[in-house]
């Protein structure tokens, strides 16, 4: 499953209250199936900031012809509609590609709607930042459902400026997780969080952690190739939080490869990180039985080591 990416390219200077601004949009081919890249920028009545994504589904152009996409040079009249606001585009295709000019405006009536569910009114900006998200009442009403803590318009805004949408919400769920609060849900997507990492650690055998596990986790970089790679090398410990201080430790499957080459290949993770500490490596096992030193008991190259033993 697959994620918009969404980005503000500059940040904005909060306004007084207005209801529409304009700017500059272009349109060129997406990365996935049925959708395109969309960039919108922002010049005048206080709103100097920019915004990107991916994978905006085709469907939501409305009015832009099919033919508009394999035209040599043609003038396009085309909408873009939200719960939030709207943009009315005007421009040209040609190639593939098109650009031109837009008025948004924003929608009164989602203001109202916002209210009816005890939610304050956004001010023009965060309202703006709503639509470009396409943060509409149907993700308010899913964590609702879902028994999240009421959100308030600070945390909508943030919720659509850090790509929390209606999708990752229910890809949560359904993979088990129901945070409580919006700010969970930022949070989580933040780290990096998302339903296919949270799949990797369940086919790993790793299934069943909490929230600020599941951070934890990804933060330290224990993820599906790490949790393999350590697994092929004979370690697959019942508690992820062995791999999490190995990976921290900076023990890897090459390290253990390394000190297994040298004769150590039946060390425990603890022995590991311990060896990875105090800079024990392959060489240095090289030289120290170089230098006469025959007892190879980890205590001692590691003694050795820690005396300076180059």
């Amino acid at each position: 499953m697959r994620f918009a990416r969404l980005a503000w390219l500059i940040v904005a200077t909060p306004v007084a209250a207005q209801t529409s601004t304009s700017g500059q949009w272009l349109l060129e081919p997406g990365d996935a199936a049925a959708a395109v890249r969309l960039t919108l920028r922002f010049g005048d009545n206080g709103f100097d900031n920019g915004w990107s994504s991916d994978n905006v589904p085709l469907a939501q152009l409305e009015g832009l012809p099919p033919a508009a996409w394999q035209s040599p040079g043609t003038d396009v009249h085309f909408r873009i509609v939200r719960d939030a606001g709207s943009l009315a585009c005007d421009g040209w295709f040609a190639h593939g590609k098109g650009s031109g000019h837009f008025t948004y405006s924003a929608n009164r009536q989602f203001v109202t709607d916002l209210a009816k569910r005890g939610i304050g009114a956004p001010s023009p900006r965060e309202q703006l930042q709503m639509t470009m998200a396409n943060l509409g009442l149907d993700l308010v009403d899913e964590l609702s459902r879902q028994g999240y803590e009421r959100p308030t318009v600070g945390d909508l805004t943030r919720m659509a400026t850090h790509g929390v949408d209606l999708e990752y919400l229910r890809a949560l769920e359904h993979a088990g997780y129901r945070l409580r609060s919006p700010e969970a849900l930022v949070r989580m997507r933040d780290h990096g969080v998302d339903p296919e990492f949270i799949a990797s650690l369940d086919s790993s055998g790793y299934g069943g952690l909490s929230a600020d596990e599941l951070v934890r986790v990804r933060d330290h970089g224990v993820d599906e190739e790490f949790i393999g790679d350590m697994r092929d090398a004979g370690y697959r410990p019942k508690d992820i939080e062995e791999l999490v201080a190995t990976r921290d430790h900076g023990v890897d499957a090459r390290y253990v490869r390394e000190l297994k080459a040298a004769g150590f290949g039946s060390l425990s993770l603890a022995e590991l990180r311990r060896a990875r500490d105090h800079g024990l490596t392959s060489g240095f096992i090289r030289r120290a039985v170089a230098h006469g030193h025959t007892n190879r008991s980890l205590d001692e190259l590691i003694r050795l080591r820690d005396r300076g033993l180059e």
